[in-house]
């Protein structure tokens, strides 16, 4: 067995310093080359600042997944939970401790293991770089859940082989395991684009929830709910900085695709083709402050538009009805 301390700076609070000494099992990972876990580990990269992973994840062994419970145990536990729960202390004494402080969202349930962001089709798990980027990236602007960025990329990849442990979905449905979805070369826009897009809006009734200028406003808004039964705020189309997933034309392209398991954000995939779900995009693009549409080319590397057209945002919507707090699907 080989010791390891950990000194585990805690950004939160008073900067509070941990010392964790732990036991590592020095087992060949790879039993060929006679590696041992820490030979074979310190092999992949160590690379911190980067969402998308340079490299593949090191060989899943229990070696492995014990160094992705320590970590998880330092930076984790205190919103996941022991148990990886989503009920960890930050959570559950919120409202006695510190509701000033307390999260908008429930931490994600890693016994559940239903995801909001994967590439992935609806009800699918997500991929392991799903869960790398996930943990990378953070969620809406660190408000849910900060970004871990500053981890060695293999530390990284150990926290998604232990989180891979708290449900038996992982097993259960190994061989069942659908590929991400395909998105091709993101489409520059154009004024016909923007404007089918606000067509395909007004039909999948997204301003029920959004709002009409999209901003998270729309009149089902207060009654939405997730499926914890908790109350879920639409998202705010008009400020990216606010969204859970990749705010990009493809991060877009993806949720449409998708949606958000366990929420009222359905997948759109069996109701609109390739065509009307990059018209959205491009539409639910321009709600952005500022946006505009030969910029947005000229960062596709097309050329302008000479036509572009000035395209009013805000569309007609109907009050909220009983059993439309969510769009078809």
């Amino acid at each position: 067995m080989n010791k390891l301390k950990w000194m585990l700076g805690l950004a939160s609070g008073a900067g509070l310093v941990a010392t964790i000494s732990v036991a590592v099992p020095n087992k060949p990972a790879d039993p060929a080359s006679g590696k041992s876990f820490y030979q074979t580990f310190f092999d992949y990269p160590a690379i911190t600042g980067n969402i998308e992973p340079v490299g593949e994840s090191p060989p899943v062994t229990p070696g492995l997944i014990k160094y992705g419970h320590w970590t998880y145990r330092g930076l984790c536990i205190g919103c996941h939970g022991i148990k990886g729960d989503g009920n960890g202390a930050v959570w559950e004494l919120a409202d006695q401790y510190s509701p000033k402080h307390k999260l908008p969202r429930r931490p994600r349930d890693f016994e559940g293991a239903v995801f909001k962001v994967r590439s992935t089709p609806s009800g699918s798990l997500p991929t392991d770089k799903d869960l790398f980027k996930a943990i990378s990236r953070g969620l809406v602007a660190d408000q849910d859940m900060p970004s871990f960025k500053f981890l060695p990329e293999r530390d990284r990849w150990a926290v998604v082989a232990y989180i891979k442990t708290l449900s038996p979905r992982w097993e259960e449905e190994a061989d069942y395991q659908e590929e991400p979805v395909e998105i091709g070369e993101v489409p520059p826009p154009t004024a016909a684009m923007v404007l089918a897009g606000k067509q395909v809006y007004k039909e999948m009734k997204c301003a029920k929830c959004h709002g009409p200028k999209g901003k998270g406003d729309g009149p089902s808004a207060p009654q939405l709910k997730d499926d914890n039964g908790l109350s879920i705020k639409p998202r705010d189309f008009t400020d990216p900085s606010q969204f859970v997933g990749d705010s990009s034309p493809a991060g877009i392209y993806q949720t449409f695709t998708t949606g958000f398991d366990g929420t009222p954000m359905p997948s759109f995939a069996d109701f609109l083709d390739e065509e009307q779900r990059w018209q959205l995009v491009w539409y639910v693009m321009s709600l952005r402050s500022g946006w505009d549409l030969n910029q947005a080319r000229a960062g596709l590397g097309a050329g302008p538009e000479p036509s572009a057209a000035q395209v009013e945002v805000e569309i007609d919507v109907e009050p909220a009805a009983a059993g439309d707090e969510e769009s078809p699907g």
